[in-house]
């Protein structure tokens, strides 16, 4: 059986929810489920994106390791 613990997820908006799971970045993943969505780029869709002034950005390891230690 998994350890989980309880987890206050906090989104932009203020609103919070409390969630029990395994991990922060599970807790995260439960409450954004259905806020956002990723697909792999075509490069028709860079073109289009960089066109409007969108710029990559770059994920790390790291930034998940913090988000998942914030309190």
């Amino acid at each position: 059986m998994t350890t989980t613990r309880l987890y206050v997820v906090a989104i932009d908006t203020g609103h919070k929810h409390l969630v029990d799971a395994a991990s922060a970045s599970q807790a995260i993943r439960h409450v954004t489920r259905n806020m956002c969505s990723a697909v792999p780029a075509t490069p028709k869709d860079v073109a289009m994106l960089m066109d409007q002034g969108v710029r990559v950005e770059v994920a790390r390891e790291a930034e998940a390791a913090e988000a998942a230690t914030r309190g």
